[in-house]
């Protein structure tokens, strides 16, 4: 420690922790104050040092006060899928997951080099990140093309986010770094803080107009005919329609049903076979049969499975789209993003089939046990009350939603709703008790149970209890009304 004098200026000069010290003493006029000046500096310097000693004390004895070790940002997602969980999603949610994690990854390296172990990672990194995604994007700007060319990428047009999206990102991302915080010595999740609220358009349902139209012209479509019919009487998504296998059509002893795994989140489903999809999968497998053993697929739709999995997957909703816009159903909305919002399209006849499954009563617990909308402990916890007689009864009351009258030239096309109106003007045209009974056989043997009390209601004005009492009187005593006379009395 000492003072010197070098012209007019004072110097100071003092060794700390084997390391040299030195200096200008700013605003030093005598020796007194320069010494003044160098015990303030002695004092920042050995403070500094002890700060550094705590934090290589904390840093040296963390992985034995948690147990933790070295898990590397590169590794970490691979990890993370080893541990046991509650669940876990299908491969094409686990590789868009995946995708996103790399982002981070990429995000790290390029903003913070030093950081390579996941217990670096702190607060001020994930929060700058999100931000980064809700005013940039994704860090990677390159997309890969997808399976067929895994070697080819673009960069989209727009690389701008949703909020919906930059909380996917968010989800994920809080998920690794919870699942792996004991094994990795983290002791505050970085992730652990609030997500924006995002601002979404919601999906809509079809209207019954809308179901009837898109039902008169399926046959035009026969890429989007098997999709539709199968999506409105299933309740399935569209992933889980392009790859549904031959495998997962059962014929048990209480009927028909697909039992496959949700894609998505990997939940069992069982859903029993409406005749109008009975009737599709056995045209679809005398199709099939026609092949050759070896061109024969294990997917019931091939072609859809092959877009599916290839880099145009995207092409299989375009096709539905462009399909739903020729009809002049507004499939998207305007809104303050970056995009348009999708409103209605293939996922639509999933809130379509739970809907109007709402609307003819059937309880919440077998909706949810044949969608698989659920986690596996709700599944457990619903399906223990969900016997498939349960889901046969319940869904027996269901209507047709599409695809009767497309299945084949001269079908019948009494399942469907657009049909339904067209019966009972022709009942009212016809009034007599014989075409009101034609017409009760006719929904009867197509399964339509709630079309009797419609026919009878519209064409009598009266309940049809009452009605069918005044029938069976009116038989008993061997007498013929007309229908006008009924309708008077």
């Amino acid at each position: 420690m000492s003072i010197r004098k070098r012209g007019m200026e004072y110097h100071y000069e003092f060794m700390q922790s084997g390391k040299r010290y030195y200096g200008v003493c700013e605003g030093c006029t005598n020796k007194r104050k320069a010494q003044e000046y160098e015990q303030k500096i002695m004092a920042e310097v050995k403070d500094l040092a002890a700060q550094q000693s705590v934090k290589a004390l904390i840093e040296n004895r963390k992985r034995e006060l948690t147990g933790g070790k070295d898990i590397l940002l590169d590794n970490a997602f691979d990890v993370y899928l080893d541990k046991p969980a509650k669940r876990h999603p299908g491969p094409m949610r686990l590789e868009v997951n995946r995708r996103r994690w790399m982002d981070f990854v990429a995000f790290m390296k390029g903003m913070y080099p030093d950081v390579a172990r996941l217990d670096q990672v702190v607060r001020r990194h994930a929060e700058e990140y999100i931000d980064y995604l809700r005013t940039n994007g994704r860090f990677i700007l390159e997309v890969a093309c997808g399976k067929s060319n895994p070697d080819k990428s673009y960069i989209p047009k727009r690389n701008q986010l949703s909020d919906k999206t930059v909380n996917e990102y968010h989800t994920i991302l809080k998920s690794v770094f919870t699942r792996l915080a004991g094994e990795a010595g983290i002791v505050s999740n970085p992730f652990d803080f609030e997500a924006m609220k995002a601002k979404t358009e919601n999906r809509e349902v079809f209207t019954m107009d809308e179901l009837a139209l898109i039902s008169r012209n399926l046959g035009k479509d026969q890429f989007c005919r098997p999709l539709f019919i199968l999506g409105a009487n299933t309740g399935l998504s569209l992933e889980d329609v392009c790859l549904l296998q031959w495998a997962d059509i059962r014929l048990e002893i209480q009927g028909e049903f697909i039992v496959r795994r949700r894609s998505k989140t990997s939940v069992s489903m069982e859903i029993p076979v409406f005749p109008v999809v009975h009737s599709l999968l056995m045209e679809l497998k005398e199709q099939r049969e026609l092949l050759a053993e070896d061109e024969r697929s294990i997917y019931v739709l091939p072609e859809h499975e092959r877009m599916y999995h290839s880099s145009n997957r995207a092409g299989v909703s375009y096709r539905i789209r462009k399909f739903l816009e020729q009809l002049g159903i507004t499939t998207t909305r305007e809104t303050t993003g970056a995009r348009r919002a999708s409103i209605k399209d293939f996922h639509s006849l999933r809130h379509t089939f739970a809907y109007v499954a709402g609307i003819y009563g059937i309880p919440l617990a077998i909706v949810q046990s044949i969608l698989g909308h659920m986690s596996p402990e709700m599944t457990r916890h619903y399906q223990e009350h969900a016997s498939r007689e349960d889901k046969i009864q319940f869904m027996n009351q269901l209507p047709t939603l599409l695809g009767e009258h497309v299945l084949s030239e001269g079908q019948s096309a009494v399942q469907t709703f657009s049909s339904h109106s067209l019966l009972l003007e022709n009942v009212k045209e016809n009034s007599s008790i014989a075409a009101v009974e034609e017409c009760d056989v006719l929904s009867e043997e197509n399964g339509v149970t709630a079309l009797r009390q419609k026919v009878v209601e519209f064409v009598t004005g009266m309940p049809a209890e009452k009605f069918w009492m005044f029938i069976e009187r009116l038989e008993q005593e061997n007498v013929e009304p007309e229908m006008e006379d009924t309708v008077a009395d």
